[in-house]
Order: structure tokens, then C-alpha cells, then sequence
């Protein structure tokens, strides 16, 4: 929270020491103008023109909530007999330091979200190309419809069937960065432009992985240009034509 001066009767110097007196019983709460600290806080946002900070704002709401609750409980000790069985001054009191304690913690919390959020502001994810097929079953349309038993068995089948997974079917992919950087040369040799999909679109995402990189290193070498319309569009390659001699 921001530095806040205060000019009291009991009281001069910032906001953030009043609090420590107070604790430490150094100053009487009860002698402390809440109304005042208050109406400072507002005064100073209203005569420097801040702009509503709202983690600031509520910061200051809940001390200053806390604080009126406290000394309304020390100006009515034991007033009413439903009271006897709530709080006493010093148990609000310890109250407030664990509820200030909890509230820092989650404050560095939320500090560490935010900035989380601005380190990765400039990511872009990539939406799913299609929906996801699968929908799982409600659990009020399946719970109670099968007995523990019945489940038992089902989970045996499945652990007597288990074998080794089929992998027969699957091609080990191997590629080389080198491979595709004399495959890139070559259409640019023929054509002198190309577009990425119409190339590289019907490939494994590890050939197109290696591709781009492949891109990157001949813009690196200042060998090619390339451009790209908006996030994830196609990319545009052509030869990058170098200055006539002079």
C-alpha cells in the first residue's frame, strides 16, 4: 500500500508505524481516530489524482474493517450477554495479525500470478484443429448403475487380458536438419518462392518441426526472406535477392 502521512491528535507519521503501535499495544486503539485515517486515505487518492488501484483499496478495506471491529469490541466489552461467548479484545486482536498473515500470503500469491501473466502475455496457443470426440458419461446418468462386484470382475478381465501394445504399425520418422535445408535450397532453386504448407503441410510434425527450423537457419544466413499474413498462417518463403554490385 502506498505511503500514507497522518496528522492526529495522538498520532503523527505514517500509516504503516500507527499499525505497529498499535499491535505492540504502544498506542491505545481505542484513542485512534479510525474516522480520520480514513478520510486521510481518501483525501490523499482525491488530492493526487491516483487512479483506483484495487489491490491497494482492498488492502486497506481490510484493515481498516478489522480495526473498527476491534475497537468496537473494546468499546463494548461485555455489553450485551450474547457477546460473552464471541471474541474478546485480545483474541480479535491475535485474530487480525493471523487473518494479516494469511492475507500476505495470498497477496504474494497473487503478485506471483500477475507476474506470470505479463511474462507470458506474448505467448499464443494454438486452438485444436478439431473438437474433441469423446464425451464422458454424466455421473448422475451412471452413478448407481453398477454394483462393486460387478466392477471387481470388469477390472480382472481387464488386468488377465493385458498384453504388450501392437506397435507394428508404426514408422520411425527420421529426418535431419541438413536433409531439409538442401530440400528447401532445391524448390527455391526452381521456383524461387514457395509457400510452407504446400511443401511441408502433409508431413509428420516432426519433418515440419525440422523444416522450420531448417526456415530459421537460412534467415539466419540471410539466404531467403519470409513472411507471414497473421499468428500460425501460412508462411510465404522466397529467395532473398541480393544487391547488385555497384
Amino acid at each position: 500500500m502506498r505511503p500514507l502521512e497522518l496528522d492526529l491528535d495522538v498520532y503523527q507519521g505514517p500509516f504503516d508505524l500507527l499499525l505497529s503501535l498499535v499491535f505492540r499495544e504502544e498506542i491505545d486503539l481505542l484513542e485512534v481516530p479510525l474516522f480520520e485515517v480514513i478520510s486521510a486515505y481518501l483525501d490523499e487518492l482525491e488530492a493526487k489524482g491516483a487512479t483506483a488501484d484495487w489491490d491497494e483499496m482492498s488492502e486497506f478495506l481490510l484493515l481498516m474493517s478489522l480495526l473498527v471491529e476491534i475497537k468496537s469490541r473494546l468499546l463494548l466489552p461485555g455489553a450485551e450477554p450474547l457477546l460473552e461467548s464471541e471474541l474478546t479484545p485480545e483474541q480479535a486482536r491475535d485474530q487480525l495479525l493471523a487473518r494479516l498473515f494469511e492475507y500476505s500470503k495470498f497477496k504474494s500469491a497473487a503478485e506471483r500470478l500477475r507476474h506470470l501473466g505479463l511474462e507470458n502475455g506474448s505467448c499464443l496457443l494454438r486452438k485444436p484443429e478439431r473438437a474433441a470426440t469423446r464425451k464422458l458419461a454424466e455421473l448422475d446418468d451412471i452413478a448407481g448403475s453398477e454394483d462393486a462386484m460387478k466392477l471387481r470382475e470388469a477390472m480382472l478381465r481387464v488386468i488377465d487380458n493385458r498384453r504388450e501394445p501392437d506397435t507394428g504399425h508404426i514408422i520411425q520418422t527420421k529426418v535431419e536438419l541438413q536433409r531439409q535445408l538442401r530440400i528447401i535450397r532445391g524448390v527455391l532453386a526452381r521456383h524461387g518462392k514457395f509457400s510452407f504448407n504446400s511443401i511441408f503441410g502433409g508431413e509428420e510434425p516432426l519433418v515440419q518441426a525440422l523444416s522450420l527450423f531448417a526456415l530459421l537457419d537460412l534467415l539466419a544466413r540471410g539466404e531467403i526472406r519470409a513472411s507471414q499474413n497473421e499468428n500460425f498462417a501460412d508462411i510465404k518463403v522466397r529467395v532473398r535477392e541480393l544487391p547488385k554490385a555497384g
